[in-house]
């Protein structure tokens, strides 16, 4: 696979420096070069409980938006996903929720002094939402054991975070400027009364919860706390790009609609066997194929034409 124009400029240049002698500070050469590499908008997905590693129902969304906007990437958020069942080792809901809000913390951290210029959006599902509502708006979540208010995530990375998408979160709580949906009650690990996100980030948060939902409200229909992704996905895709287009700066050229401006309306599963397996295409402009990949590998840009899972 040949490099980008801009890496294989970048990688001349240092080889021209060497053989006219002149010192090359390799290690800055290498951050150019993984900068240059860089894409416009990476996307964060976080799966709900007992769902194995990938994106789980969280995949709805992501998927929507890395068709919406070729050339994007994605990860996964590592971490438990678990209730205390066996088949995710038995480890307690508390104990996951606070593993994964660091998970979330650690990953988009990482990233963002990678590529401090791309922008970056957060896709949480279920307990999935709770670790991102955690990670970007701070704690306590006495439940999880976090008793700090301060985020995690840093500042600089949560300029970077342009838009977060919550569905189905125990965080939820009636009354928020950035909730959607029929829930007037609260979740079971909700946040207090009157609470409102900080660090300049509720305007760029939507938090899905409907009143059937036993899980982010009191309802008694646990089947609804899995239709979000298909009652609400276009709605979350389009709030996603308006605080996309809205921002300014970036790893690269302006967001694009998908091939003929159409949206997809039945997105396969991120992380699941419809992506794209370890060194496939996941993405690049006119790439018709899947831009997820399966779980154990992510889908990173190399150029405006081409994406690989690694």
């Amino acid at each position: 696979m040949w490099p980008s124009p801009k890496v294989a400029a970048l990688l001349l240049w240092a080889h021209s420096l060497l053989v006219a002698g002149s010192p090359v500070d390799t290690t800055e050469a290498s951050e150019l070069v993984a900068r240059q590499s860089c894409p416009e908008i990476h996307v964060f997905g976080a799966r709900e409980t007992t769902v194995p590693s990938g994106y789980g129902t969280a995949g709805q969304v992501v998927n929507l938006i890395l068709q919406a906007f070729p050339g994007a990437t994605s990860e996964a958020i590592n971490y438990p996903a678990c209730g205390g069942q066996a088949s995710c080792g038995g480890i307690q809901y508390g104990d996951s929720a606070r593993q994964g809000t660091q998970a979330v913390a650690n990953a988009v951290n990482s990233f963002h002094q990678r590529c401090p210029n791309t922008k970056l959006v957060l896709v949480g599902y279920s307990q999935g939402g709770q670790i991102m509502d955690n990670a970007v708006c701070g704690g306590p979540d006495t439940g999880s054991g976090i008793t700090t208010t301060t985020p995690p995530i840093s500042q600089s990375a949560l300029d970077a975070i342009k838009a977060v998408i919550l569905m189905g979160s125990p965080r939820y709580v009636a009354g928020l400027p950035y909730n959607v949906g029929t829930c007037t009650a609260q979740g079971f690990a909700a946040r207090p009364r009157g609470y409102v996100c900080g660090s300049n980030s509720s305007d760029k948060i939507q938090n899905y919860c409907d009143s059937t939902d036993p899980y982010c409200c009191t309802g008694n229909d646990a089947n609804s706390h899995q239709q979000y992704g298909v009652k609400y996905g276009q709605q979350a895709l389009n709030f996603v790009r308006s605080k996309l287009n809205s921002s300014s700066g970036g790893g690269g050229g302006s967001p694009t609609t998908s091939a003929g401006g159409s949206q997809p309306t039945q997105p396969s599963n991120g992380g699941g066997s419809n992506c794209s397996p370890k060194w496939g295409q996941c993405g690049g402009q006119g790439w018709t194929g899947p831009t997820c990949c399966q779980s154990g590998s992510t889908c990173r840009f190399q150029n405006n034409w081409y994406s690989q899972c690694l």
